[in-house]
């Protein structure tokens, strides 16, 4: 804003020599706001009775929860499917938190193998590609969600000569613990 008003001042001063007196201290009054503002900014003039007494935006008005790690084995994934040609995959599934904190993310490791005659792994499939993938999801405790996520493959992945089978395995997971609550009567 001081921007556009010093060049309104400047124009003014430079192109109507009627008003060149008003241009010139408009500019003097700008520069010295500039100024206060500068030293303002710089000295930290914030005392403890400046600081507002309302919820500043993006501050919590309570205690933030704390996050916790959850070991993947209490998380129990059911039923995966990923359907899709690859712009995106589409994932689904029953999510089971077998954890005693609120579960708010698990990391699967997601594997497509292509099983055919010809593959030179004992198992008789070859690994097309292999990420990790995300989801965020909100169960209490000893509960189960449906959900679905989309699943981005990075480059591009080989033609499958057989049978396409995917494997998923959560590899981490991580919840939520309350906030503590006080006890009042």
């Amino acid at each position: 804003m001081y921007w556009i008003l010093a060049t309104i001042f400047i124009v003014v001063a430079l192109a109507v020599p009627r008003y060149r007196v008003i241009g010139v201290i408009g500019c003097v009054l700008l520069g010295a706001m500039l100024t206060w503002g500068m030293i303002q900014r710089l000295g930290g003039g914030n005392d403890a009775d400046d600081e507002p007494k309302v919820q500043q935006r993006g501050r919590p008005t309570s205690p933030a929860a704390t996050l916790q790690v959850i070991a993947p084995d209490s998380v129990q994934i059911e039923d995966p499917k990923m359907t899709g040609s690859g712009a995106p995959f589409e994932l689904r599934g029953r999510i089971e938190n077998r954890s005693d904190v609120l579960l708010k993310s698990i990391t699967l490791l997601v594997t497509r193998n292509d099983c055919f005659e010809g593959a030179l792994d004992p198992t008789g499939c070859a690994v097309l590609w292999q990420d990790r993938h995300w989801i965020s999801i909100s169960i209490p405790p000893g509960e189960s969600r449906d959900f679905s996520s989309s699943v981005w493959m990075r480059g591009a992945a080989p033609r499958p000569r057989g049978t396409l089978k995917d494997a998923f395995k959560v590899v981490a997971a991580s919840g939520e613990l309350p906030p503590p609550t006080s006890l009042s009567n």
